[in-house]
């Protein structure tokens, strides 16, 4: 995990649950997520001072405290794919085993991206592509056009 920063400045731009500050760091984007911004308000012209986790475009904001004393966390939900991901190598088979097991016929090998594999595979005479997480999990199967 990348050290937390803590920035001071005044919002010059609100973008739904994003918002830019300007302070002496000069113009930086800060996320507080749907849930944050559902319980905390932004507004252009707001003086502000956010800590949060730094990302290449974007800072993940934790706490935010407003001018008037006004302090709110923000609680980001953890990645379940990435941390499962993480925990066990992508493994190929796994995910022709789970195909498998749910009754599709393979066509092919499943193509690796970069958080899960694509793998197409027949069920009830219909083609799908199905997208599996990298430790064998089926996430979707959409059909294919014939």
């Amino acid at each position: 995990m990348n050290d937390m920063q803590t920035i001071t400045g005044t919002v010059w731009a609100v973008f739904g649950h994003r918002f830019a500050i300007d302070g002496k760091e000069g113009r930086i984007l800060a996320d507080l997520g749907p849930k944050g911004a559902e319980v905390i308000a932004i507004a252009h012209g707001d003086t502000v001072t956010i800590t949060g986790e730094p990302k290449p475009s974007e800072i993940k904001v934790t706490l935010i405290t407003l001018k008037d004393g006004t302090v709110c966390e923000i609680a980001w939900p953890p990645k379940l794919h990435t941390e499962k991901a993480n925990q066990t190598p992508a493994d190929p088979a796994a995910v022709l085993a789970a195909v498998k097991a749910e009754g599709y016929a393979v066509a092919g090998e499943p193509r690796r991206k970069p958080k899960h594999f694509e793998i197409v595979g027949a069920k009830d005479g219909i083609r799908h592509e199905i997208h599996v997480e990298l430790y064998g999990k089926i996430r979707t199967a959409k059909p294919l056009a014939a």
